[in-house]
Formats: C-alpha cells, structure tokens, sequence
C-alpha cells in the first residue's frame, strides 16, 4: 500500500522538497521490501523505479558518481546496490535486464548505462544534438500558461524541458500533473534553425534546455 501510495505522488511531478521527500520514502520502502515475494514483472518495476530514483536524481545514495553525460559503469552501478539492504541479489544481469525491458527510460553504452532524461542532477549533454521534426508538443497545466506567455518553456525542477513527438503524448503527460492540462506547440525546426539544441531521448520524447517564446504556439483559450 505505502509503495502504491508513494508511485502516484511522484507521477504526479512533485518539486522541491516534497518531491525529495517522497523519492526518500520510495527508497527506503524498496530497501525495506526488495525481496518479498511478487511476480517477476513487479519485481523488475521495483528496481527500474530504484534505478531512477539513483540515475535521475540520488547517486550519491548508493555511493556513485555519474560522469557529465549521466553515464556510469553498470559493473560499479550493480555493486553499489546490492551493497544496500535487501538488494544483496542484484547482478548486473538484473540492470540490463531492466534496461531492456524499459528502453524508453534507460540507455546502455557498451559498459554502461544512464537514464535517458528526466534528471533533476547536472549533466552536461543528454547525447548527440538531433534534427527535429517540424513541430512538438508540450503538455502543461493552464494555471502556468501566463509564466510561459512571458518566459517560454523553461525545466521546471529537472535540467531539460520534456517534449512529445505527438499532441496525444504530451497531453497524456501532462494530465498527470492536472486534469485540466493544455498542449503547447513547439515549433521545433524554426526553433533548432535558430540555435536551439534538441536531443532525442526516446522514440517519443525530447528534450531542450529553453524554448524562447517565439518559437512557441500557446492556446488563447482554455478548454471549457
């Protein structure tokens, strides 16, 4: 129940303190109970929510250091977690395997494996600076529609702004954090042509530090 409880109030993007405090929660709920009996796919969901929770935004928990693009050694990753309570059976094996089955949230290199966005940790680069397509999407509540107005998109507790390759996408998104969400229109070619950097994390999502406002297409009207 406290794991179910602690999933949805991090779906729903807390900031700041409150959001810290839940992910400690999460952690210590999952060192607490890695090992209790549940279905394989449970299992895996608690180490990819665990993985997160150490590649997104706590690698210091476990004792490691991520290099500047998010990157670290899955050998070194596996080691310091199963030098936590309870996960002593973590092998890298077991990574990969999470890995694999959650290739939208995480990238293996060779040797080594990161989160492929959603930091709220200095990185440097999330990859390679991509060409966009012609327009993306970013689902939002109504009641930051004015700060965007006058400020464009800016990382709002994270180091990129989180972009969808469909209106459906990032409206789906951004229904986690309000009932009500909007869909902002990127324009991301004219944009990239101006000098903003895009970086493709997934098949659906992408990612930029800033979108200037005249880049942007904001609904005049909320939905009634």
């Amino acid at each position: 129940m406290l794991l179910c409880f602690l999933k949805l109030l991090l779906g729903r993007g807390f900031r700041g303190s409150a959001r810290e405090d839940a992910e400690t929660a999460l952690s210590s709920s999952m060192r607490e109970h890695p090992n209790r009996s549940g279905r394989p796919d449970e299992r895996t969901e608690r180490l990819s929510r665990f993985l997160a929770l150490v590649l997104r935004h706590k690698p210091d928990s476990v004792g490691i250091a991520l290099d500047p693009s998010g990157f670290v050694e899955i050998e070194e990753l596996a080691n310091a977690i199963a030098g936590q309570p309870g996960w002593t059976s973590v092998t890298e094996a077991a990574i990969r395997a999470v890995a694999q089955t959650d290739a939208r949230r995480y990238e293996i290199a060779g040797t080594r494996i990161r989160a492929r966005y959603g930091h709220s940790i200095p990185i440097e680069t999330p990859g390679t600076p991509v060409i966009p397509p012609e327009w993306l999407y970013h689902g939002t509540p109504p009641d930051v529609l004015d700060a965007i107005r006058n400020d464009g998109l800016k990382p709002v507790g994270r180091q990129f702004v989180h972009l969808s390759a469909t209106r459906q996408d990032a409206l789906t998104i951004g229904q986690r954090h309000s009932p009500g969400a909007i869909v902002v229109t990127v324009l991301a070619r004219q944009a990239h042509e101006a000098g903003v950097q895009f970086y493709q994390a997934s098949p659906a999502i992408y990612l930029a530090r800033a979108i200037p406002v005249n880049h942007l297409s904001i609904p005049d009207e909320l939905p009634s």
